[in-house]
């Protein structure tokens, strides 16, 4: 039996991104419904950290009330390993700095955090269908037509608009053959639950070359649980014939041997695995009849995988298109283009240059002279906190400055390099067991390290330094047209979306 149903706009995917459009449009009128395959709470693969600019948004919302009396853990410290040996840990560089913002994050498991946030949408009005898979999707100038299988039967949906909210995988994207399968910006990732021994109470991140270029991290929860996984880059996995659940496997034996207070550390839960892009794979993400925001719209931190804020931000970077399409009655992608025009003066100026940074690190060739270098950066970072502010930046930072990053580091890079003959002449680097800066012997690494690249593969070497120099260019581009990082002071404080003022 076919139903049918109709709204202004329909959204795919109740996950954060849609939660946050849902909530949007509906608390300003529009009839909006919500399909979700799925009945919350449902577990996710995801680090589950929520960064001050994401918490920001969830209280507006009137979400993070609901959350916070279940015993959220702040967070406003990391530690950073570096072949298993800590090398930085303190306070979160960026946090505190700006006005406006929580000084702390907060580890929100996705099962909690999506249900409130749906919950929300719903008490602002937005019509939500769980267990409802869609299976077509048809978009147009003229309208849009959404089947799924609900329940037993069929149901179509109709609506002026879509939006793909629905993950990586996206049917929507499908649909309007933007579908990206991008191996060299797609991450493979594995989490499970764990506890470990009293509460550990500051993030770990852990840098090793079985990782690279990718990371692994445990992220602390209330009552010593924590959220434990790993994170490796597609085309790497596929290069090495890496498996990740063996990785998964690694590190948990790792942290057991290694980290302080993870000698009794158990894992509470199944190990799952999933799969994000990020933001290099954005392309055109609006087309007659509709927009995709969120994961769905690769709008995930190249650099550290963080998809919860930049998804949110998207879905309130899209909906005064949406309003205005509604309002003027263009629906084709001409109508909606200002969303693209949007979503790049948003996040280029931060997320280009972490896509350059995340471009370099492909090559795994690289990894023990980079790995030398995050060490020496560390190092730096706890003697400097001007300096731990600026490298903070590369991960998780809250205001990007690229040029002035650049600038620092290359100042960093050449004082550094001219004093290594010196050094390694005054015998310095040999009287000490952590070397106070770079040798003659790093300087060859690195030539080493891009010669065996070069003549390993030599096709796949050419490719990456022309994707390097594409990035770069591109780099330098934005940062002609803007010298702000627009994600620091956020959509909240903004006109993209006058309602929050």
């Amino acid at each position: 039996m076919t139903q049918e149903r109709h709204a202004d706009v329909i959204i795919v995917g109740g996950g954060p991104a849609g939660s946050v459009l849902a909530w949007d449009l509906a608390r300003r009128g529009v009839q909006v419904l919500l399909l979700e395959r799925a009945r919350f709470p449902r577990e996710k693969v995801c680090g589950d950290y929520v960064e001050p600019r994401g918490l920001r948004i969830l209280q507006a919302m009137g979400c993070l009330e609901h959350l916070e009396p279940s015993k959220l853990l702040p967070i406003a410290r990391t530690a950073t390993f570096v072949e298993w040996e800590c090398r930085y840990s303190g306070p979160i560089p960026s946090y505190g700095l700006r006005e406006g913002l929580p000084a702390h994050g907060y580890l929100i498991p996705r099962e909690r955090l999506d249900a409130a946030m749906l919950d929300t949408a719903m008490r602002a009005g937005a019509i939500v269908h769980e267990e409802t898979a869609v299976t077509g999707v048809s978009a147009g100038p003229a309208g849009v037509e959404v089947t799924a299988g609900r329940g037993p039967g069929t149901t179509r949906y109709r609506a002026q608009l879509v939006v793909g909210a629905d993950g990586v995988n996206s049917v929507v994207a499908k649909s309007q053959g933007l579908s990206v399968a991008d191996p060299r910006r797609t991450v493979v990732a594995q989490r499970a639950y764990a506890v470990a021994e009293g509460e550990i109470g500051e993030n770990g991140v852990f840098f090793d070359e079985s990782l690279f270029p990718g990371y692994g991290w445990i992220f602390p929860m209330a009552g010593g649980r924590v959220n434990v996984g790993v994170g490796l880059l597609s085309e790497t996995r596929r290069r090495r014939g890496a498996n990740i659940p063996e990785l998964f496997a690694s590190f948990v034996e790792g942290l057991r041997r290694h980290h302080p207070r993870c000698a009794a550390f158990n894992l509470c839960s199944q190990p799952i695995g999933g799969v994000v892009r990020t933001y290099g794979a954005a392309g055109r993400n609006h087309f007659d009849g509709g927009l995709l925001i969120g994961d769905a719209g690769s709008f995930v931190d190249p650099v550290t995988g963080e998809g919860i804020t930049p998804g949110m931000e998207s879905a309130l970077l899209a909906a005064p298109t949406l309003l205005s399409a509604l309002e003027t009655g263009q629906f084709d992608a001409g109508g909606l283009a200002p969303y693209e025009a949007a979503f790049r003066a948003y996040f280029d100026p931060s997320m280009i240059f972490l896509d350059y940074c995340a471009a370099i690190l492909r090559n795994r060739h690289l990894a023990r002279p980079s790995l030398k270098a995050l060490a020496r950066g560390c190092d730096l970072a706890q003697a400097d906190a001007g300096f731990a502010r600026m490298s903070g930046s590369f991960f998780g930072g809250q205001d990007i400055q690229p040029v002035g990053i650049l600038g620092q580091m290359w100042a960093r890079i050449i004082q550094d390099v001219l004093l290594a003959w010196p050094r390694f002449l005054s015998g310095v680097t040999r009287s000490s067991r952590r070397p106070s800066g770079t040798s003659p012997g790093d300087l060859i690494e690195w030539q080493a390290a891009l010669s065996r690249s070069a003549l390993s593969d030599p096709l796949w070497h050419a490719r990456w330094m022309i994707d390097v120099q594409r990035q770069l260019a591109g780099l330098l581009a934005t940062a002609a047209r803007t010298r702000r990082d627009p994600r620091a002071v956020g959509l909240l404080q903004s006109s993209l979306s006058p309602a929050w003022a």
